[in-house]
């Protein structure tokens, strides 16, 4: 409750009205202990004259020695992992168990953020002089540096190629679909596609394996009219083939 009653100082311009709100908002064993001291409150006898008086005698009252200790081990080791909005979250709890003053708070926050944004912060001409303004300011540097990051997603595969290859053993229809179609003559092969099959030991005519051209059994497609010029080239191939099969 204190925690929140410094975050909200504004609202609580003396010791005074910081003490009322704290001793009236008291439940249960704190509200016991704290009527007898809200009935004095302002007066000379009041045993609770200032907030450190308050903090002093409530935690000889119901405080955990040990309590204070945990706080101060969990939030020199607490860093920024996430946002620096749960960042943020994760700090305020834990200072709320401390009795540290501004300056120390601030430097622990500093410590603990994420180094990009504390170099930003560090190169600022006006350094945050406040715990708050230190957050706000480390608020404003990570969400630009995330938005900033949403907006240039890294490329899986910078190259841009396929990291597929081709079987060796594929199809004519397959090769076409990878080297370019062929032509639309059923008989035509391109003159790369020859050179391929002859240098995997293919049938250049039919592109299987096992023969040559000379004794490949698959006859020629009918060849239609208008392609009468992409015949004279796969004549063009039988006449290779049997060049080739004569030397080997």
């Amino acid at each position: 409750m204190l925690a929140w009653v410094r975050l909200n100082q504004r609202q609580f311009p003396s010791d005074l009205e910081v003490l009322s709100f704290l001793l009236m908002n008291m439940e249960e064993a704190a509200g016991a202990w704290a009527h007898p001291h809200l009935d004095q409150l302002g007066s000379h006898r009041a045993l609770i004259q200032t907030v450190d008086e308050f903090k002093t005698k409530f935690l000889a009252a119901f405080g955990d020695p040990n309590a204070t200790r945990a706080a101060e081990q969990k939030i020199t080791s607490l860093t920024q992992t996430g946002t620096c909005a749960e960042y943020i979250t994760k700090f305020r709890t834990l200072q709320m168990e401390l009795d540290w003053n501004d300056a120390a708070l601030r430097g622990q926050f500093a410590r603990g953020l994420h180094w990009e944004v504390r170099k930003q912060i560090a190169t600022r001409e006006r350094q945050p002089q406040t715990l708050r303004e230190l957050q706000d300011a480390a608020l404003i540097i990570d969400n630009a540096l995330r938005k900033e990051q949403a907006s240039h997603p890294q490329q899986g595969n910078k190259s841009g190629k396929s990291s597929t290859t081709p079987n060796r053993g594929a199809s004519t229809s397959q090769q076409a679909t990878k080297t370019g179609p062929l032509s639309s003559n059923p008989n035509y092969v391109s003159e790369e596609e020859r050179n391929r099959r002859r240098a995997e030991g293919l049938c250049v005519k039919c592109g299987k394996s096992g023969h040559k051209f000379a004794e490949c059994r698959t006859g020629w497609r009918a060849t239609p009219r208008e392609d009468k010029g992409k015949a004279k080239e796969a004549a063009k191939i039988g006449k290779d083939s049997k060049y080739q099969s004569g030397k080997e």
